[in-house]
């Protein structure tokens, strides 16, 4: 009996520390857009993508990191996309958002991208893990407005600003 306490109490802490990102929400009174998750895994177990609103970032220990998880919009396994059908996203200013792709024999991507959308409108977000002749593993994305059938520009990501104590020490 004794033995079962150490390892009821370990199995705790690794559910703890597996906890899944925080489900995104729209901000109370935003205008708002619908999207669409048209992203793809292609089938195989271990692949998976997930699109999330990139982490606020702030200073902690003196350094410039990453404060709270962002908020995941949509995660997609087996070519299913959770959740399914339209969904609210914030719409009239820019969003920071990440698209990040893992298959199988560790291959990973990360595309980090700003996009906004308009109030009201409908949008369709294709892409995810491409394997194909010329490339190894690689990951894209596409944004559609689907009204207009009119492509959604994105811009890279914005440069993170390093304004913490331990970020203006000159390295050695």
């Amino acid at each position: 009996m004794e033995i079962m306490k150490p390892l009821y109490l370990c199995s705790i802490l690794l559910l703890a520390g597996c906890a899944p990102a925080p489900k995104y929400l729209v901000p109370a009174g935003a205008p708002h857009a619908l999207i669409r998750s048209e992203l793809v895994s292609m089938e195989n177990h271990r692949n998976s993508v997930s699109l999330v609103e990139a982490p606020p970032i702030g200073c902690k220990y003196g350094r410039t990191v990453a404060t709270a998880p962002g908020g995941q919009l949509v995660s997609v396994y087996k070519n299913v996309s959770t959740p399914e059908g339209f969904f609210p996203i914030e719409a009239g200013k820019p969003l920071h958002l990440v698209m990040r792709g893992a298959a199988n024999a560790n291959r990973s991507c990360n595309i980090a991208f700003v996009s906004e959308f308009a109030p009201g409108a409908r949008y369709i977000i294709k892409g995810g893990i491409v394997d194909s002749p010329g490339a190894l593993s690689g990951c894209y994305i596409d944004i559609f407005n689907v009204d207009s059938g009119a492509r959604v520009p994105t811009a890279d990501e914005p440069k993170m600003e390093r304004n913490c104590a331990l970020d203006r020490l000159p390295t050695l």
